[in-house]
Parts: structure tokens; sequence; C-alpha cells
């Protein structure tokens, strides 16, 4: 077991409360939030609990609006056009709820689509005899054409509808969502970009990307608190859109919010504090970096990609994805093992666990079953460093050929 691995961190670690102990590879499953906006959210916290009425009504219902354009200005969406729910999966499920299709309609996503999302594309398929339709995408991929051509290839005249990683959760590509939009749109078929790894892993400009829907995590790359969520929708395709769990309705409440917005902006008790601590992550991650936001994401995808070529080198395996398809994530492939089906809450692949309780490594090991594939998947963030990403490559080219 490593002894200290905070030793092979970068400068920036000490910002966060990372386990010393723990090589911390994967902050693209919950994140990590750093120990100043841990700070910042506990004394919301203690200020809610002190005086909820005072904090929920009269200051959180204030606060609200200008949270959501911080979000519209960083994502480059339209104004009025962003509302906060608790996760991306929420928002996947918000979409979904508000869409109706007929017997024999075509709802296409992809074998990299996360779980949670094509569940509830195919649950929702099944309330109106749609049928969904899972397009493998290639693995290794040379290049975004590949992507574009696998996607449109499953098109028919019976599709109404694509569901898409904008990153994929398994492998880390950035998928060419934009051009795939376009296509689609040309053929009257709206997009839901599942963008859980969106916001902050790669500058965004919704109103360019131009999807009908798109659902991204701040908890993630942006580093918020955990349980809260952006929601892009499309200016046209606003009208008599509602939430999945329905409060308060238009003109319910006099505010300068649209009346999309103000339908989610109250549906039932929450813990606020999430939400309000959005502005000072976003202005303190800022601040780490002399080149702000879009320095953060050039360094995390140049560790990444410096991270990934020395592995491949010494495992002697290729690249899954070019450089222009790589962000703050990338992966190898494995040897394919049978797992499991369905799985216990806790089950994790045995080099996963190796990994975990013998060398001091968190990073996951994902399958994808439309092809069959099996990957490691690291991540970077400002903490970490690049003698992390050696160690994970010597560790993996003295371990157990059982294993990988």
């Amino acid at each position: 077991m490593l002894a200290k691995a905070v030793s092979l961190r970068s400068r920036l670690a000490e910002k966060w409360n990372i386990d010393p102990d723990t090589v911390f590879l994967n902050h693209g499953s919950f994140g990590a939030v750093p120990a100043e906006v841990s700070k910042y959210r506990k004394d919301l916290l203690t200020e809610l609990e002190q005086q909820p009425m005072k904090f929920i009504l009269r200051r959180y219902f204030s606060e609200l609006p200008p949270v959501i354009k911080k979000l519209e200005n960083f994502l480059g969406a339209q104004n009025n056009s962003i509302v906060l729910v608790p996760n991306a999966t929420t928002g996947v499920n918000t979409i979904l709820s508000n869409l109706t299709f007929s017997p024999g309609d075509e709802l296409i996503t992809t074998g990299q689509e996360y779980f949670s999302s094509s569940n509830a594309l195919k649950v929702h398929a099944e309330k109106y005899g749609a049928k969904v339709v899972e397009i493998p995408l290639p693995v290794p991929v040379v290049g975004k054409q590949e992507i574009i051509d696998a996607v449109m290839g499953g098109v028919t005249k019976r599709t109404k509808l694509l569901l898409i990683d904008h990153i994929t959760s398994p492998t880390g590509i950035i998928l060419p969502v934009e051009e795939i939009v376009k296509l689609l749109a040309e053929r009257g078929i709206d997009t839901i970009v599942d963008g859980a790894h969106g916001p902050g892993f790669i500058p965004l400009d919704l109103s360019r990307i131009g999807a009908a829907y798109y659902t991204g995590n701040c908890h993630k790359w942006l580093c918020s608190p955990k349980s809260c969520a952006v929601l892009y929708v499309r200016p046209d395709r606003q009208e008599k859109f509602r939430p999945a769990i329905i409060s308060h309705i238009d003109g319910d409440f006099d505010t300068d919010m649209s009346p999309f917005q103000q339908e989610f902006f109250w549906n039932g008790t929450i813990d606020p504090t999430p939400r309000l601590s959005i502005p000072f992550t976003l202005d303190y991650m800022n601040s780490l970096h002399p080149g702000g936001w879009g320095g953060i994401m050039s360094e995390n995808r140049e560790k990444v990609i410096r991270a990934r070529d020395h592995i491949c080198r010494k495992l002697s395996v290729p690249r899954l994805f070019p450089d222009e398809m790589t962000g703050c994530m990338a992966s190898i492939q494995l040897d394919w093992r049978d797992f499991p089906y369905p799985q216990k809450p806790d089950w994790s692949d045995p080099l996963q666990i190796w990994l975990r309780e013998e060398k001091g490594i968190e990073v996951p090991v994902i399958f994808t079953r439309t092809p069959k594939g099996r990957f490691l998947r690291f991540s970077a963030q400002l903490y970490n460093g690049n003698a992390e990403y050696e160690y994970l490559a010597n560790v993996l080219f003295t371990a157990p050929e059982h294993l990988l």
C-alpha cells in the first residue's frame, strides 16, 4: 500500500481534502469539492438552520435568479433557458416526461450512454410502444467522422429522438454532438444531450450546440457541492415544458424569471445551499489558475494526454481516441471479463478492487455491452500530479495478468 499519496500530487492539492493515502484518479465519478467551497457551504447550512424562514424565503428566493444568470453566461446559453435540478439523471428524466411518442417510433442512443439515462429512455419508450435502438460506437476511434457516421447510420424514417452523451462515461470520449445535432435537426429529429460531465470539462456554448435539450452536473468538473445540475431547454421547446414534480406554477409568484423558470425554482423543500454555492465555486475555481477556467480545462486536458501517452507506452496498448476528442478523462481498454449481471450495488471489477485495496489507487473499471468493452478510466483535476499517473502505469505494468 502506498504510504503517502499526497507526495505525488500537484501543488494545488492542498486546496482539497482528498485522502492523503489515496491516489485519487476518479474525479469524473462524483467530483471533489475544494476545502474553501466546503467551508462556504457549511456556513450557508449554519445560516439556514439558524433561521430557515429567513434563509429560504428571503435569501434563497432572491438569490436564485442571479445564480442561474451566472450559469447561463458561463455555459453560453440564451437568457431564461436554464433551470436547476438535483442531477443530470433528473434532467434526462424530466425531459423525457415532457415528450410523447407513438407505437413504432424509434428512439436512438449509443452503447456508451450512461446506464441510468439509457434505462430512463427504455422505460419511457415502453409507455408508448416505442422502440429503443442502441447504436454501437467504434472503440478505438480514429476521428469524429467515425462517430457521426455510426450515429447517422442508425437513423431511419421512424427515428424521433436521439439521446447521446456529450462525454462518454465509460471511456471519456468527447463526442461531436454539435455536428450530430445539426444533421438530425435537418431531418426534424430532436436531440437530448446528456452532458453529465460537460460543465467545466470543456468550454460550452449551448446556444451554438443547438440541441433541443441539454443537462449537465455542477458537482463534477465545476467542483460545486453535490445535488445541483443544469437543465437547458431551447427557447422554442419551452412552451408547456413542465418539471417532473409539480409544485408552484407560472403566476404563483411575481418574479423576473420566465414562466418556464418559475415552475422549476421551488419544487418542494430542498437543501438550497449547493445552488447558492455555485457563484462562489465558479469564482474560487477561476482564481486557482492564472488562465482562469480556460486555463483549468486546458491544463487538465494536457495532463490527461500526457498520462494517457505514458500509460499506453508503458503497457504497449493503443490510444482509444485522438487528442481532438480528449478532455479531462481518458481510458485504456482491458481484456474482456464476464461480470455478474445484475450486479450487487457495491460490486467492482476485481482489478478495481486490487488497485484500491493493494495499491491505494482509486480508479474505475467500467463495462459496456454494445459492443462488449472493458475500460480503465482515469481523470485529471487541478489536484492531480503527473507522478500519480506514472505510479498507476508502473502498478498496471506489474499487475497480476489474470486481473488485466
